[in-house]
């Protein structure tokens, strides 16, 4: 009996999601050490790191959610058909983006601020910062919601800069140019030309 007991506590805890700052520091922990031993100049040994990177990244990330709050209001506006190439291209814009900055990685440490979580919340920021000697700490905060697969994040902020604030600012230029339809071709563009 003690045995079914302890084989269905195991199987709970297995599915128990991280805590968000545990998450980012395990994921962060996980990418810096694919990439920290790999020489700028070891192109081969570089794409697989950032490979890896991906890897353990990617799942964690909330694309959808990413992307209609950078839309904004004109989200409500678009069309399944539109939503789905939005969501396509900006999250691999995303992703392109923070390849880039992962593959500039020199040196950096990651400290993850502990998270005081209280029951029920469902919403949090984890704050972190990548330090290195002789320069000033890099803030970069991570706006997370638990979602029906676990903890996402929708929204990062380095040094108080939001990228959904950001995109939305861009998006909504393009927006009032060429409607969505616009936007959808300027992001596949993006994208093709990198």
């Amino acid at each position: 009996m003690a045995a079914v007991a302890l084989s269905g506590f195991h199987a709970w805890s297995a599915v128990q999601p991280l805590a968000p700052d545990l998450l980012v520091r395990k994921v962060l922990t996980d990418v810096v050490s694919a990439v920290r031993n790999v020489p700028p100049d070891d192109r081969e040994g570089r794409e697989k790191a950032l490979a890896v990177a991906k890897q353990k990244i990617l799942p964690h990330v909330d694309f959808e959610r990413m992307t209609r709050l950078a839309v904004g209001k004109s989200w409500r506006t678009a069309d399944a058909r539109q939503r789905e190439a939005l969501v396509a291209h900006f999250s691999a814009l995303i992703t392109r983006v923070y390849s880039a900055a992962i593959d500039l990685y020199d040196g950096h440490d990651v400290l993850v601020d502990p998270l005081a979580l209280s029951p029920g919340d469902t919403h949090v920021i984890v704050r972190s910062r990548f330090r290195k000697a002789g320069a000033q700490p890099v803030e970069v905060d991570y706006a997370i919601w638990m979602s029906a697969e676990g903890w996402k994040v929708y929204d990062i902020t380095v040094e108080n800069a939001s990228l959904v604030v950001t995109y939305r600012s861009q998006f909504g230029e393009e927006i009032t140019r060429g409607g969505i339809d616009g936007l959808i071709q300027s992001l596949a563009e993006k994208n093709r030309s990198s």
